[in-house]
């Protein structure tokens, strides 16, 4: 009996993989940087790159030509941005994207193994992963390890690191090996692991000094101490909040310095090193930096080293890493300082790099496709979470304001080739409401003929703005629309579901559910029943990586395939639910955990980040549905309808949706499937300690604390479990 249930879920889980199907995609999507996007009087150069918020930038040679290009890692929802160094300029380059591992919360691209190519360095479980670049003809990384071992007092342990902190990853002592400088696991000391491996390409990496510096941080703020032995362990628990660093040579003395950030602070902080590089003593520290335009990003500012074309000297790139969605600066959050050799000195170049050449709203992009002008094209409205405003420490902790407002973009294109121009940053003149996530849908509400909007918010109700007041700024916006409230961050779109002529409203929310409103309005005027919050059984949680969902429907009318819904949620997936009509009571069919994109003809999932929205509308009047997704970084991809391809074709998905464990959030017991290709699972607690281990397909968590574990499946595959 047992054997025939795994089999169940094997087939189960099988039909549930997008590539393990011989079938045709329903729909083919192809990534397309066109159609325009004008920013009057500019066009922008890479507009629909997805935005940027956090990222840290690294030199990369993408296409192999000896020169290095540039690839920026985006901590808020852990996605890539590839860029190709063409004629002096950065263009970028998604194609790319398919040739990288997942990797998350941190990058670094660096050559350790002396052969020219840059490898990566990137967060594992409490510790470091290392991928080496193993291109040939074309870019390829393979796994070297997935958590690198240090030699610290008695014996080799996991080298530990944080998924807040930026370390640097350099060769300290001079030696052609790469060695690791990075903040004790409790904080304020910095730990120098030289690499004494008898080949560059090997790691065997030692504590060699303690108090590398001899400076220490404080555990809850950016203070710097210098000329302390280490010494102090303080009189209570340490706490290490998060920390940047970059190792230097700031003044050209030949000897490298220090540049540090630290979390809730917007500066960087610089020390000069007075002594050597592997017995470094930091003798002064300079907490405005640079002195022509100090850093001011909140928060934790991480800086990069990258040479840019036509400078002789490496530039400064410096964007804010606090993990947090809700301090960090965001629409002007990638500072570039370039090295001024007559003043001697980093000077301010712009506060935008490549993000003033991509449409970029702040947090949380929401796109939504509307002809509002009634020319027969149809225009694109981009809502945010909110565009950072300012920030202020309250009783020690960093909080910051953010104000949602939407953008109009209207089609000045043609039917069969659009283009999209700014016309309005604040369309409605709802930025002065000091809202938070707002969005949108239309529709005339009160039967005047004219199109009004209705949005959705942070607090999961919905406010009328009519359309006099869209048009002059003048009217009342009423809020708490019908009383209807979803929970939290309310996603509404209206939309005539059982096709009786009037529009109803489907509102998506923070729990990942879905809420049927009919419309039963007469005379126009619309006016609505609850029917459910449980919509075709719509739920786009993945408990692996949050509680919450953060659903938002997209439903679209296909004239072959009738009514179908593209749903964003929080994990960064849009899933495709099919079989709709005639089903409204019913569960909808989940086709597609996943979409996927075509890359030189093959299939490859769909990564923009997380708490994503979808927008799909006939742009390019082929037929194909078009395809934009909104991502948190504050941008916008734009996938043009194309032929589909065969399930069976190209990349597979990664092998964590291979695997399935249930019931996650768990009370005691889980199980993994399918159970006969499970060969090992062990239990780790975030600090990368190993709690239990087995062959067998279920561990038993309810003698654990509750709270947040994870899983390794066959010593690969890692898998977030909630204990509660």
């Amino acid at each position: 009996m047992k054997k025939r249930l795994a089999l169940a879920w094997w087939l189960c889980l099988h039909s549930l993989l997008p590539y393990a199907q011989t079938d045709l995609f329903d729909y083919g999507f192809t990534r397309s940087q066109e159609p325009l996007v004008v920013h009057f009087p500019d066009t922008l150069a890479h507009p629909w790159a997805g935005g940027i918020n956090s990222v840290y930038c690294s030199p990369l040679d993408l296409d192999l030509d000896g020169t290095d290009d540039l690839v920026a890692f985006e901590k808020h929802g852990n996605r890539l941005l590839p860029f190709l160094l063409r004629d002096g300029r950065y263009h970028y380059a998604p194609q790319y994207l398919r040739c990288f591992p997942s990797l998350h919360d941190w990058a670094i691209f660096k050559d350790y193994d002396g052969d020219g190519r840059h490898d990566i360095f990137t967060y594992g479980l409490a510790g470091i992963r290392v991928f080496r670049n193993t291109s040939t003809d074309t870019l390829s990384f393979s796994l070297v390890t997935e958590q690198l071992p240090a030699w610290y007092y008695n014996g080799y342990v996991n080298l530990y690191a944080s998924p807040d902190d930026y370390l640097v990853v350099d060769d300290i002592d001079g030696d052609g090996r790469t060695d690791i400088l990075n903040f004790w696991v409790l904080g304020k000391y910095v730990h120098y692991l030289r690499n004494h491996a008898s080949d560059p390409a090997l790691f065997d990496l030692r504590l060699e000094e303690s108090c590398w510096g001899h400076f220490s941080e404080a555990d809850d703020n950016n203070t710097i101490t210098l000329f302390t032995d280490c010494s102090d362990k303080g009189d209570g628990p340490l706490r290490h909040t998060g920390s940047s660093l970059l190792w230097t040579d700031v003044d050209g003395d030949g000897t490298h310095d220090l540049l540090v950030g630290d979390v809730d602070s917007p500066h960087l902080i610089y020390l000069h090193n007075g002594g050597t590089d592997t017995e470094a003593w930091m003798d002064f520290q300079d907490t405005i930096f640079p002195a022509q335009a100090p850093v001011e990003l909140y928060s934790m500012p991480a800086p990069a080293l990258v040479t840019l074309p036509g400078k002789a000297r490496p530039s400064l790139l410096i964007s804010p890493s606090d993990p947090s969605l809700t301090k960090s600066q965001d629409r002007e959050s990638l500072w570039r300082y370039d090295y001024d050799t007559l003043a001697q000195q980093y000077t301010l170049v712009e506060k935008d790099f490549l993000q003033g050449e991509m449409i970029d709203v702040g947090s949380g992009c929401r796109p939504v496709l509307y002809d509002w002008d009634g020319d027969g094209l149809t225009d694109l409205f981009l809502a945010n979470y909110g565009e950072f405003d300012s920030a202020r420490h309250d009783q020690g902790f960093l909080t910051s304001s953010f104000s949602s407002s939407i953008r109009y973009y209207r089609n000045v294109g043609s039917a069969a080739q659009p283009a999209f121009e700014l016309a309005d940053d604040d369309f409605g003149h709802l930025r002065a409401l000091n809202l938070q996530a707002l969005h949108p849908t239309f529709g005339d509400l009160d039967g005047d003929g004219l199109t009004d909007m209705l949005c959705g918010n942070q607090d999961g109700t919905l406010l009328w703005i009519p359309n006099v007041r869209i048009e002059t700024g003048e009217g009342t916006i009423t809020s708490h629309y019908k009383d209807i409230d979803v929970g939290e961050y309310s996603t509404p779109q209206l939309f005539d579901l059982d096709m009786d002529g009037r529009a109803d409203l489907l509102i998506g929310n923070r729990r990942g559910l879905i809420s049927h409103y009919r419309n039963i309005g007469i005379c126009g005027i619309m006016d609505f029943e609850w029917i459910t919050d449980t919509l075709g059984q719509v739920d786009v949680r993945d408990f692996s990586q949050s509680y919450f969902g953060h659903s938002v429907p997209c439903f679209f009318r296909d004239p072959q395939r009738g009514t179908v819904l593209f749903c964003g949620s929080e994990s960064g997936r849009i899933l495709y639910y099919k079989d709709i009509d005639g089903n409204l009571g019913g569960a909808f069919t989940l086709a597609e955990q996943t979409l996927a994109e075509t890359i030189d003809g093959a299939p490859c999932r769909l990564r923009e980040g997380i708490r994503c929205g979808a927008a799909v509308g006939l742009l390019d009047n082929d037929g194909r549905p078009d395809l934009l997704i909104g991502n948190y970084a504050g941008g916008v991809s734009l996938f043009l309808g194309s032929t589909p391809l065969p399930h069976g074709t190209g990349i597979p998905q990664p092998a964590e949706s291979f695997f399935q464990v249930y019931p996650n959030p768990t009370t005691g017991m889980v199980q993994c499937l399918p159970e006969q290709e499970v060969s090992s699972l062990e239990l780790f607690d975030l600090s990368g300690r190993r709690l239990l281990q087995t062959r067998q397909g279920s561990l038993d968590l309810s003698s654990f604390a509750n709270g947040l574990y994870i899983l390794v499946i066959n010593h690969h595959t890692r898998i977030k479990i909630i204990k509660q």
